[in-house]
């Protein structure tokens, strides 16, 4: 097996800072699966990663026939705003549409999915070459019933790109075992004057995707700009303090001269502080429920949190009679726990309601099921 290097130092040394303990996994597009997790981090930056490689032929699984993200025929999800509802293709495209240069002439989005986002971006720009590739099967179907131009193929390294003048990935660079690899590539198929577009979770503001298996790379924003400069790209726009899509950071960068910067001052412990943060309050959900005696507990989201807390705490082994989501159609599952609207809990009053969202609506959500008396419990 190949040694990981770390992207920020160039350090091989790495030591275990997690391991899970539950015989359950959960991956970014929030399914729980049997499995072990091992996470190690980088002593000299502070960066942490999986423990163990992906080989190709798992990555091609993977991928290819397994992940459910942005692959349903419908947008994925929503982000509640103070005008309703929104997109999240939406959002990234508002977000990102300003930093595409003027007057690009093609546009490639690798992991695309089944094209939410091509859809609008293509939308507003017909006349220009808009193309996405993606490695889902299903994904690479689902756009080209609506016209997109999708190529199926799965983007390891060094495989051959086209030429762009713009490349974007959203959400795809924290998956990429070979990172110098990949930018390498990236870098050799962009138009002179092009652009790349990077969005990923980053671990400023208490992140949790440390704990997706499949999500290769865990930064902070600082650590991600080394990275770039590292391989030769420049930064001209980065934001991390998105209103809605908390969390992710936005890299907008150009190609110029690697970074010859020795490693100091790229430590940081921000990730670990974060992962201490999730661990205890798994823990304080356990004491929580060993303590007293629910017979009906109902989670309010049913989004990643809950999945999180359903994989790596003892809430699983509990009777949940349901998930309260406004923005999940009525009649699903998730994970086997029956989805229903708000007004549900008007007449079936459990034991336990645990919040698991945004802690910002935490107040909203008191506010609006005061007068039922309910027992609520924010779940971290």
């Amino acid at each position: 097996m190949l040694q990981r290097i770390c992207p920020v130092s160039g350090s091989s040394s790495w030591i275990p800072v997690f391991e899970s303990a539950t015989g359950r996994i959960i991956t970014g597009d929030q399914r729980i699966c049997d499995g072990n997790l091992e996470k190690v981090i980088c002593p000299e930056s502070g960066v942490v990663a999986n423990k163990n490689r992906f080989s190709d032929s798992d990555l091609e699984i993977l991928y290819g026939e397994e992940y459910e993200l942005n692959v349903l025929g419908k947008e994925e999800h929503f982000f509640y705003t103070e005008n309703g509802p929104k997109a999240r293709s939406e959002v990234f495209f508002d977000w990102i549409d300003p930093h595409l240069p003027e007057n690009f002439s093609s546009l490639i989005e690798i992991g695309c999915g089944e094209g939410n986002l091509l859809d609008r971006i293509s939308g507003k720009f017909p006349e220009r070459s808009v193309s996405g590739i993606d490695g889902s099967f299903k994904a690479v179907e689902l756009a080209a019933n609506k016209g997109l131009d999708v190529q199926r193929k799965l983007i390891l390294g060094n495989e051959d790109l086209p030429v762009a003048d713009v490349y974007l990935l959203v959400n795809v660079i924290e998956h990429i075992e070979d990172l110098g690899l990949f930018i390498n590539n990236l870098k050799k198929s962009l138009a002179v004057g092009g652009r790349i577009i990077f969005c990923l979770p980053v671990q400023d503001y208490g992140g949790y995707d440390i704990f997706f298996y499949e999500h290769v790379w865990h930064f902070t924003s600082k650590h991600f700009e080394r990275v770039l400069s590292n391989n030769g790209l420049k930064l001209v726009y980065s934001d991390i303090n998105h209103p809605v899509n908390h969390g992710i950071g936005l890299f907008v960068c150009e190609i110029s001269p690697a970074s010859t910067e020795n490693s100091e001052g790229v430590y940081s412990d921000m990730i670990q502080k974060n992962l201490d943060f999730w661990l205890a309050n798994f823990k304080g959900l356990n004491n929580l429920i060993k303590q007293k005696s629910f017979e009906r507990i109902a989670i309010f989201g049913a989004g990643e949190v809950s999945t999180l807390f359903l994989a790596f705490s003892d809430l699983f082994k509990q009777n949940i009679i349901a998930c309260i989501d406004d923005t999940k159609p009525e009649g699903m599952f998730k994970h086997g726990i029956p989805v229903y609207p708000s007004y549900w809990l008007e007449q079936n009053q459990p034991d336990l309601l645990l919040l698991a969202v945004n802690k910002k609506y935490y107040p909203m959500i008191e506010e609006k099921f005061k007068h039922l008396n309910l027992n609520i419990q924010p779940i971290y």
